[in-house]
């Protein structure tokens, strides 16, 4: 009996260390799916992130073009409205009101404004 249980246990053995191997195996193919899925996903998120660099520096490009001809806008007016306050102060103010009064029907504090009721 002791030949038949030691076969049995080296039938035993020999079925474990097959399903270790078999198991091994299959604990390879696990790692190595699970590897290459995370080397996919890290490469989709580097050239995602890549991709909203680019246009986040074509939007800061399109912005930096927008600020440099607002400062040469505003060059030219401070430049024109220098102009206009060392020549002609009383004019610039006079237009100024002029435009006030005609066209956004401003009136001076104080001022009683009439209003013909007729439409004549």
């Amino acid at each position: 009996m002791t030949r038949v249980n030691a076969k049995k246990n080296k039938a035993q053995k020999a079925n474990a260390a097959v399903k270790t191997q078999k198991s091994k195996r299959k604990t390879h193919w696990i790692l190595y799916i699970a590897v290459v899925a995370l080397v996919i996903y890290v490469a989709v998120t580097i050239v995602e992130q890549n991709v909203k660099i680019q246009n986040a520096k074509e939007t800061l490009s399109h912005l930096d073009n927008k600020i440099s001809i607002q400062k040469i806008e505003l060059s030219e007016l401070k430049s024109v409205a220098d102009s206009a306050e060392k020549k002609d102060y009383d004019s610039v103010a006079d237009y100024i009101e002029k435009i006030a009064r005609e066209e956004m029907d401003y009136v001076k504090s104080g001022e009683v404004v009439y209003i013909n009721i007729a439409g004549n």
